[in-house]
């Protein structure tokens, strides 16, 4: 699971009484993500920047969190990758949609092992139209995008053995929790 603008993913898990069953991780700028300890091994983490947002509308540097994970019954290696894009909406920040895209990808192509399955999700803060979208998508299989915002928030991966989707609704956020389920 990936949360981008969390502060407290000890508490967002202990609220949903899943901190018993869920390793939780807390990287730069308010991401986290939490992976279920039964059924996957930690490999590495990491984060890197990868855009910032433009000067009408800065509130900073934007990261790739990532973490490659082996699962305990397949030995399948996951390199999953959480983001919360720049803003203005749709703009890319300050370099632009091709850029952001293009550090991402140079971010999964640096990290990532031959064989491992990539999952890239988060608030991108750009829509399905957008260029950060359009240059992933050359790249990538889009697998879902959310309703919040015009769709600022997206499922992409190389695999797409996709098992299903589901929007779960927002659960107190202003963007909606939404779920893919890969097959491996």
């Amino acid at each position: 699971m990936a949360f981008q603008e969390c502060e407290g993913i000890g508490w967002v898990l202990g609220d949903a009484g899943l901190v018993d069953q869920y390793e939780a991780l807390t990287g730069p700028h308010a991401l986290c993500i939490a992976y279920r300890r039964s059924s996957w091994r930690l490999l590495a983490q990491s984060a890197e920047n990868v855009a910032e947002d433009r000067n009408d509308q800065w509130y900073g540097t934007r990261a790739g969190m990532w973490v490659r994970l082996q699962h305990t019954e397949t030995n399948q290696v996951l390199f999953f990758i959480n983001h919360h894009g720049p803003l203005p909406l749709n703009s890319g920040g300050r370099c632009g949609g091709e850029a952001t895209a293009f550090k991402l990808l140079q971010l999964i192509a640096s990290q990532a092992h031959d064989g491992d399955v990539i999952v890239l999700v988060g608030d991108f803060n750009a829509g399905p139209n957008s260029q950060t979208l359009a240059s992933l998508r050359s790249r990538m299989h889009a697998l879902f995008t959310g309703a919040s915002f015009g769709g600022v928030d997206h499922v992409l991966s190389s695999c797409q053995n996709v098992a299903g989707t589901r929007n779960l609704g927002s659960g107190g956020s202003d963007h909606d929790a939404i779920s893919a389920v890969i097959s491996m």
